[in-house]
């Protein structure tokens, strides 16, 4: 007799449910967050709600196709913020790109040291743990070797949540005004650049998507609406309409990396992690503040290039600060790849040392 595999009525019912509870309980934090005044509000605020219930023991959930929605819209919408100045700084992008290199390979020292010698962590989960970002390829490697999957899961999360909260702390205490840019951005709008921005920014995502690039439905998106911004084809702000849902979805996606199967080995984690965590700011800000005297580029701008997270929550979280997303981008990308290429030759090599 055959075997219906086929899932049950009330499942997607079920799950539907909890993909709009995400997104309200995004929306509620992102609201909080907002009204508060605390710049990158719906993202910050809406990241810490979802984690918050995750935790909790909440089944968050968004899912692909939604999480790529997001991403492409973000990117079109992140790239409205580049300007013609960004074509004049990119002359020194690569000598920020090789002082980059240099301090990722110091953060993943420093995060390697830190949890094998000082928490006692073995070799393999201190490593993967200890690699700024590329996420997806360092879980996919380490899953070849002996490290705990879940306690290196657990403490990139944690890093790219304690850093996505801290951020915009830092800026609204230190008084640094944020929001003059994306007033600009969204005072006038023209419902029919705004088609033409979509419609182009859709097609160069999904280009860069099907050929593979990291983060390719964001880069092509930010890609073509740059180019149609520096050019001056498009001039039309952003309507709240089409930014805050997104960056609601953004906050959701960002809180459900943290679930509820978690809380066990959150307690056991958390200190090792933070730490960690100190340990890659501290260099990341030295390499930041290296390229802000050496090349005359802002410290906020240069700091969220290297700082250790996720290409696409920085590049808009970049967007939403009045930081240059393109720059931030670039950066990040440079990482992903250099991450990406790295990664399997550290496995192998850690199955062999073993």
């Amino acid at each position: 007799m055959a075997i219906d595999k086929r899932r049950p009525a009330g499942a997607d019912w079920k799950r539907a449910l909890r993909v709009l509870l995400t997104l309200l309980i995004s929306a509620a934090g992102g609201l909080l967050f907002t009204l508060l005044g605390m710049p990158a509000g719906w993202i910050a605020g809406g990241m810490l709600a979802v984690a918050a219930v995750s935790l909790a023991g909440f089944e968050s959930d968004v899912p692909g196709p939604l999480r790529n929605l997001v991403y492409l819209l973000l990117g079109v919408i992140a790239g409205t913020g580049v300007t013609p100045e960004t074509l004049n700084e990119m002359a020194t992008w690569p000598l920020s790109f090789f002082i980059l290199a240099v301090t990722v390979t110091l953060v993943s020292l420093g995060g390697y040291l830190w949890l094998s010698r000082g928490y006692g962590w073995d070799r393999q989960s201190a490593l993967f743990a200890s690699l700024p970002g590329a996420l997806s390829f360092v879980l996919a490697a380490a899953e070849t070797t002996t490290a705990d999957l879940r306690r290196v899961a657990i403490a990139q999360s944690l890093r790219l949540i304690i850093l996505l909260e801290a951020l915009p702390a830092a800026v609204w205490l230190a008084g640094i005004d944020s929001g003059a840019q994306a007033g600009a951005r969204e005072a006038v709008i023209h419902a029919d650049e705004i088609g033409l921005l979509f419609a182009a920014g859709a097609a160069g995502g999904l280009l860069l998507h099907v050929l593979r690039v990291p983060g390719g439905l964001m880069l092509g998106g930010l890609a073509v609406a740059a180019a149609l911004s520096i050019s001056g084809t498009i001039t039309t702000g952003i309507p709240a309409a089409i930014l805050v849902p997104s960056l609601i979805g953004l906050g959701a996606v960002a809180g459900c990396r943290l679930r509820p199967e978690d809380r066990r080995q959150l307690p056991r984690v958390l200190g090792a992690a933070t730490g960690a965590f100190a340990v890659a700011v501290v260099i990341s800000a030295a390499g930041a503040g290296l390229v802000s005297y050496l090349l005359d580029v802002p410290l906020l701008q240069s700091f969220m290039a290297f700082a250790p997270g996720a290409l696409e929550v920085l590049t808009v979280l970049a967007f939403t600060l009045n930081v240059d997303p393109a720059y931030v981008a670039a950066h990040h990308v440079v990482r992903f790849v250099a991450l990406a290429l790295m990664v399997p030759v550290l496995a192998r090599w850690m199955m062999r040392s073993a």
